[in-house]
């Protein structure tokens, strides 16, 4: 069953969005993640971190083209938080075609959470963040504001999610969720 439209927008608009953070590397990154979410929802950032990177050791979160969507269930939360964070200078981040990744889209949903809602939340901001314009724009924009205006319009435009994806990890998010939604 598809998210209606509505939710969906407003689940991948970020609640937060970092520019030109000087990140080391993956755990940095990771750690940063956790900090700034803990801080500005009341909850500890250990327990986010550790989710993110349980995550992360499962497979690497980058989708290639200077992307990642680091994501994890975590408790404490009723609905997904979306953290967006533009790292200065890009970082490895272990991705398919060995980009460092710039944009980082982290996903964090309930544990409790229906898990086709997550599913579909991840395909949609990689199909999004599969389009190259798009991410150099996001790499381009000089503030915050100019970012999430920029991600609400291109939220609007993919009614209906059907293009073809332009990242190898992008379509695998994809594949993983068709196959994963078949009857077993």
């Amino acid at each position: 069953m598809k998210i209606e439209t509505n939710r969906m927008a407003v689940w991948m608009q970020p609640e937060q969005i970092h520019l030109d953070i000087p990140l080391r590397d993956v755990r940095h990154a990771l750690e940063y993640i956790a900090d700034v979410t803990g801080m500005s929802h009341g909850l500890e950032a250990g327990p986010i971190f550790r989710a993110l990177s349980r995550r992360e050791q499962a497979g690497s979160t980058a989708l290639g083209g200077g992307f990642a969507i680091p994501h994890a269930r975590i408790s404490g939360i009723d609905r997904p938080l979306t953290v967006l964070v533009r790292a200065r200078p890009g970082i490895d981040f272990h991705a398919p075609d060995h980009v460092p990744v710039t944009l980082l889209l982290a996903i964090l949903v309930p544990s409790h959470g229906n898990p086709d809602d997550h599913l579909e939340l991840l395909a949609l901001i990689a199909e999004l963040f599969s389009r190259p314009d798009f991410r150099a724009q996001m790499n381009c924009e000089s503030n915050a504001a100019a970012v999430a205006r920029s991600i609400r319009l291109a939220t609007d435009a993919l009614a209906g999610y059907g293009a073809t994806a332009v990242l190898p990890g992008a379509s695998t998010v994809r594949a993983r969720i068709d196959t994963r939604r078949q009857p077993r």
